[in-house]
C-alpha cells in the first residue's frame, strides 16, 4: 500500500513538473477592411508557458528601440524581434525593417512606404510613423538588417 502511494506521488510530481504550453485564445478585430498580410512566424512555433514565452524559429534576433520615431506602436525601450530576409522580394510595403543608415551612422527601424526597383536593385523608401515626412534616403537591400516580426512594450 505504501509502495503504491509512493508511486502515485512520484507520478503526480512528474506530471505537474512538465512544462506544458498554455492554450491560445482567439481575438477579433472588428473591421470590413481587408489587409494583405505576410505570416513570417508560424503560430505553432510560438509556445507560451506560465513563466516564459518561446519562439522556436531559427534566425530570429532582437533589439531594444531607443527612440520614438515609430510611436505609438513602438516606443523607446520597446523590444523588437526581427527575421533576417533571404531576399529583397520578402520585403513589402507596410513592413517595418531595420537598416544601417550611413548618414546617421546607426541602425534605424522604420516603416517601408515604397519599394523601388532600379536597374535590378531593390531600394526601400522608409518613414518613421511619428515623423511627418518620409526619410530623405533610399535604403538599399544590402543595408537591411531585419524585418520586424514582433514587439514587446
Amino acid at each position: 500500500m505504501i509502495k503504491g502511494g509512493l508511486v502515485a506521488i512520484i507520478f503526480l510530481a512528474i506530471v505537474f513538473s512538465l512544462n506544458v504550453p498554455l492554450p491560445a485564445e482567439s481575438r477579433l478585430a472588428a473591421t470590413d477592411v481587408a489587409v494583405e498580410s505576410t505570416q513570417r512566424i508560424s503560430f505553432d512555433s510560438i509556445k507560451v508557458y506560465q513563466d516564459e514565452v518561446r519562439i522556436e524559429q531559427p534566425g530570429l534576433h532582437y533589439a531594444r528601440v531607443s527612440s520614438d520615431s515609430m510611436a505609438p506602436i513602438i516606443t523607446h525601450d520597446s523590444v523588437v524581434f526581427e527575421k533576417v530576409p533571404l531576399s529583397a522580394s520578402e520585403i513589402r510595403v507596410n513592413d517595418v525593417i531595420s537598416f544601417y543608415e550611413p548618414s546617421v551612422d546607426g541602425v534605424v527601424l522604420h516603416l517601408v512606404i515604397e519599394v523601388i526597383n532600379q536597374n535590378g536593385n531593390a531600394f526601400f523608401r522608409t518613414k518613421g510613423v511619428a515623423n511627418p515626412d518620409a526619410d530623405p534616403w533610399l535604403v538599399p537591400y544590402e543595408n537591411v538588417k531585419g524585418i520586424m516580426v514582433g514587439t514587446v512594450r
